[in-house]
């Protein structure tokens, strides 16, 4: 009888130590990104191409300056924009883009803010990537349209214009018009 309560002791033990572990807060990770490009793309309210100027961090928060440069979708209207992830991984945060290389961003508008992670699709600008959103998304406009070409003027003629030679088909047109006013005159009376 003793083996039995033995048994039953260790099994109450060890069912307490699952329940007390079991009940510990767990940290989940972020689920690996599966996502295909395309949904990816449709996920998206932007996808742009850019090169990371700036990197800040604030609290949780990672905000990057991004110098956008090709817009295949979205609100990008700027030559710089702003885009925040979370700082911690596990939140499926992006927090590790580098300043000074190009991406392929893959954003959320958050009220007024850009935001991506892990899952969205934003990824280095790899010439194979690019190649691929431009296949799916079109090839892209430039951030900013730029400025027109200002409008340049030439003149007709370099040197002045005599007068005589400016007058001349108005005086033609004026003995034009008096010979016409005679020779209807001049029918007018034979009739």
């Amino acid at each position: 009888m003793s083996l039995v309560r033995s048994a039953l002791a260790a099994l109450l033990l060890s069912s307490a130590g699952v329940v007390a572990v079991g009940a510990a807060p767990a940290v989940a990770a972020c689920p690996a990104d599966r996502g295909s490009l395309e949904e990816h793309a449709k996920g998206a309210n932007g996808v742009f191409t850019g090169t990371v100027a700036d990197r800040s961090v604030a609290g949780t928060t990672v905000t990057y300056v991004v110098d956008a440069d090709l817009v295949f979708k979205g609100p990008v209207a700027t030559s710089q924009v702003e885009v925040t992830t979370d700082a911690r991984r596990a939140r499926c945060g992006k927090p590790g883009l580098r300043p000074g290389a190009d991406y392929v961003f893959f954003v959320r508008r958050d009220g007024d803010a850009l935001s991506t992670d892990s899952r969205s699709g934003t990824a280095p600008a790899t010439e194979v990537y690019v190649g691929q959103v431009e296949r799916l998304l079109g090839a892209g406009r430039p951030a900013v349209e730029p400025e027109p070409e200002p409008a340049t003027f030439t003149t007709v003629a370099d040197e002045p214009v005599e007068l005589r030679r400016l007058a001349a088909p108005g005086a033609a047109l004026v003995i034009v018009g008096l010979l016409g006013l005679v020779f209807v005159a001049w029918r007018g009376r034979r009739a």
